[in-house]
This record gives structure tokens, sequence and C-alpha cells, in this order.
């Protein structure tokens, strides 16, 4: 698996931030991955192409996209993140 996609072996996105072992572009990385593995996987589910629960996927995307922002948010003027 690529390294910026690695998300997966986090339990929330909550955890994925709090990794002080990854810069804050590395978060942003891996939680813009796991926004976008949950947005296809909500258009299949949509299409009935996965037995993905709608509901589950779109909490999580939710909580991805809070942290997210909570990142974005922390950047130094420059757009340089500051963690």
């Amino acid at each position: 698996m690529n390294r910026t996609t690695d998300y997966d072996r986090y339990e929330t996105p909550e955890v994925l931030v709090t990794d002080q072992t990854l810069s804050a572009t590395q978060k942003l990385a891996r939680l813009e991955a796991w926004e976008e593995d949950l947005k296809a996987r909500l258009r299949a589910s949509e299409e009935s192409m996965t037995s993905i629960k709608p509901g589950l996927s779109g909490a999580l995307l939710q909580r991805v996209m809070a942290c997210l922002e909570q990142l974005r948010s922390a950047e130094t003027p420059d757009g340089e993140p500051t963690a």
C-alpha cells in the first residue's frame, strides 16, 4: 500500500490526526486519500455496487472532513502546515 494512503491502519480519523510520527502534510495526504475513498464507496453504494451501508460511510466521511478542516485551519498564513 502507498505510504500516503495507509490511513486504514488508523481506527478513526481522529487517531490519525493525533499521530505524532506524521507531519501535518502527511496527515493531510492520508486524510485526503481517505476522503476520496469514502466518496467513491458512497457513489458505488448508491449504484448498488457494494454492500457498504451509506449511513456508516457518510458519518465517517463527515469525521474525515472535520479532521481535514481542523488541519487546514491550523496552517500558517504562508500555506505551510504548522504541525
